[in-house]
Formats: C-alpha cells, structure tokens, sequence
C-alpha cells in the first residue's frame, strides 16, 4: 500500500489495532527493542525516517531529532547488533550511519 498509514496487525484475530497517518510512504519499517519503538523509512516528500513510540503510534522524532538527508526514498533501515547504530540506504544512491536516538543524539556521519 502506497497510503502512509503505519498499521500493527494482531495476527491470531487478524485484526488491525493501531493505525497513524505518516504523512508519506512507508518504504521500510524496523523493530527498536530497547525502546520499544518502530521506524520507518520514507518517502516524499521528506526522504527522511520517523520514529514511532509503541504501542501508542506517537511520532518521537521531535524528542530525538530528525534522520534525514536523502534525496530519495529510504528503501532500508537496519540496526547494529549492539543497538548503537543506524544505517539508511536510500533510492539516491547514499548510505548513511547514524548514532542510535537511544543516547539523546542522531549525528548523521
């Protein structure tokens, strides 16, 4: 679906049971478990990833700061082991490396 709702499913009553408009298309999406939060990775107009505090589908981009600096979509997002990191790989051709938000900062390198 091209429509920018982030859903959560409960997959044994296959049943949605959260919903949030993110403002553009979802072109990846990733699990933090030390913080209980989702990630997506966008497209237009922003180019940007957001953060979203579960279960409530809160944006908590604005308390970390934003991830962005692609000129195309985000395709992939992926998580160091240790959780410290962030990659981005966009339509654009970039790969970035992040600080995790996890530590107050998300330093694009």
């Amino acid at each position: 679906m091209k429509d920018g709702i982030l859903r959560v499913w409960d997959i044994n009553r296959e049943k949605i049971i959260r919903s949030v408009a993110t403002d553009s298309q979802i072109c990846s999406l990733l699990w933090l478990t030390k913080t209980s939060e989702l990630m997506t990775g966008q497209g237009l107009p922003g180019n940007q990833m957001k953060i979203w505090k579960y279960p409530m589908l809160i944006n908590s981009s604005e308390l970390y700061g934003k991830y962005f600096s692609h000129k195309g979509r985000v395709l992939h997002i992926a998580l160091s082991p240790d959780e410290s990191k962030l990659i981005s790989v966009a339509a654009d051709g970039i790969a970035c490396l992040w600080k995790s938000h996890e530590s107050g900062e998300s330093k694009h390198r």
